[in-house]
């Protein structure tokens, strides 16, 4: 076992805020790349899966995994936020914390093979028994995993964790996209997962040279941190997963695969984008020193988040039906309206993803508890109201009324901690909404025009139009608004440096061919 600590030694100082905000945005771009990636692939890998595959086999999948998430609960204390948080973590706090990983891998291994009669006859399905028995695999393989990877996000090497997440994605979507084609079944789906949580696994001992060993003795410290975690990943599985259940109980496997296909899509901006974000920025924020540098780096990141992620999600709900046309599919088109929906919901709740980030660099837990709690008190109401009237398009009203309710709460939350006014929050945020709300617009106006049989061609007009109306709108009240510095100006800035560097490389690739005669 190496005795060599993972993360940064304690007597280490204390790096300046400009090198910390260097990092994150080095690591914002590691890690937004790496999602994009991952994110490009499996786009690919649902391509080709729902061509293969009809709704049912992902519902069928998704009950499993709905019972998986209940189970992973048991271990849910978020340790890896709390080494990253604790600055001076020694090699007992991580060899603990894979410990428990052990004893919470196994229990929910074996909960998963004696749940698996009693869930099958809960969804009437009985072909769910096999297909816990087999994901089961996934957490005896899964328990060994190495925490020394934990280091490359506290230490921000976000390099590395880029090259475990490319590694693990592209193995992972071979085997799946190759059983896929041999047994046109859920089975693939389920080898793709196993294979996955085995590769990984593999990596976390090939990438980090830290070796773990059983010890449960910074058990105390650490759960001072993470009981609220445990808490509010609890009320996370709760608003992610709830409605899991019921729709699979009122409605069905194909239905649920409805759902859980929608949901993904139509979650990319904050699943796909936003989260890479934290993932790079938690670590640079919990290493600041005051809270005038957080909420410095706060409000920029919101600023950029808003201007380019925000019209994502709206845009995904814009071309909807273009998308599920193009890449899912006739057989998906019930899932359109659900799209349209949860796309808004996934809009808003990127620009909140990061409020996270900053309340568990500052050590309070306990406001996202609340707020989860809050949240959860209004969605499962409405999932009872909205999903009587509407079906399974009412889980997507459901989601976005709660999210709409819940939006002020939080942003008061991060104002009253950050000490920021709510004239600086408006003034990053004015311009995207207006734009996006213009282009969203403009795009469902050339949708009821266009007379166009190719899903595939309409969705390239459709998503560059849009495109178009929100960068020259935003581009107009940047300029009518004296050109204030913030995300525009950062982008552009960006965009002259990329178009700098290709002018130089194409000089130097001329005079390589042509040289001065002189």
């Amino acid at each position: 076992m190496s005795n060599e600590t993972p993360g940064e030694s304690p007597g280490k100082p204390a790096a300046d805020a400009s090198t910390i905000n260097e990092r994150m945005a080095k690591g914002i771009v590691w890690m937004v790349g790496a999602r994009l990636m991952d994110r490009s692939i499996g786009i690919v890998s649902t391509l080709i899966l729902a061509r293969l595959l009809v709704p049912g086999d992902f519902g069928l999948v998704a009950m499993a995994t709905a019972i998986g998430g209940i189970l992973d609960l048991l271990g849910a204390f978020s340790f890896d936020i709390a080494l990253i948080q604790k600055t001076d973590a020694e090699p007992k706090h991580y060899n603990t914390v894979w410990t428990f990983n052990f004893i919470f891998g196994v229990t929910c291994g074996i909960a998963m093979i004696l749940l698996a009669h009693p869930a099958a006859t809960f969804y009437r399905e009985p072909r769910l028994v096999t297909v816990m028995y087999v994901l089961s695999i996934s957490y005896f393989t899964g328990v060994f995993s190495n925490i020394g990877v934990i280091s490359f996000r506290k230490n921000l090497d976000f390099g590395s964790e880029f090259l475990l997440i490319f590694l693990k994605r592209i193995v992972t979507f071979a085997v799946t996209a190759v059983a896929a084609f041999m047994l046109r079944s859920y089975w693939a789906l389920l080898i793709g997962m196993t294979t996955g949580r085995i590769v990984g696994t593999f990596l976390s001992y090939r990438m980090s040279s830290y070796r773990p060993w059983f010890t449960l003795s910074a058990a105390r410290e650490l759960f001072g941190f993470s009981k609220w975690m445990l808490i509010n990943n609890m009320l996370n599985f709760m608003l992610n997963s709830g409605c899991t259940f019921v729709i699979g109980r009122l409605f069905g496997v194909t239905a649920l695969g409805i759902y859980a296909v929608s949901y993904e899509i139509s979650s990319l901006p904050s699943t796909e984008l936003v989260a890479p974000i934290n993932r790079a920025t938690f670590p640079g924020f919990a290493k600041m020193a005051n809270l005038a540098e957080v909420a410095s780096a706060y409000l920029k990141l919101f600023g950029m988040i808003c201007l380019v992620i925000l019209p994502v999600g709206i845009g995904i709900a814009a071309v909807a039906e273009s998308v599920v046309l193009t890449i899912l599919g006739t057989k998906w088109v019930t899932a359109i309206p659900l799209i349209q929906i949860l796309a808004i919901h996934g809009a808003i709740a990127a620009t909140q993803g990061n409020n996270g980030s900053v309340w568990l660099a500052l050590g309070r837990p306990r406001e996202m508890t609340g707020l989860v709690a809050v949240f959860l008190l209004i969605l499962f109401p409405g999932l009872y109201l909205y999903m009587h009237a509407y079906g399974v398009v009412g889980a997507g009203f459901a989601y976005l009324t709660a999210n709409l309710l819940t939006l002020p709460y939080a942003m008061s939350i991060t104002r009253r901690l950050l000490k920021f006014s709510w004239g600086q929050l408006t003034a990053v945020i004015w311009r995207p909404l207006v734009s996006v709300i213009v282009m969203y617009a403009s795009v469902r106006l050339l949708h009821a025009q266009l007379d166009i049989a190719m899903p595939l061609l309409r969705l390239l007009i459709e998503s560059a139009f849009g495109a178009i109306v929100y960068v020259a709108l935003i581009l107009l009240l940047w300029s009518s608004s004296s050109r204030p510095p913030g995300a525009e100006t950062y982008c552009l800035e960006r965009v002259r440096g990329a178009l700098g560097g290709l002018r130089g490389k194409w000089r130097k690739l001329r005079m390589r061919h042509h040289p001065d005669p002189a």
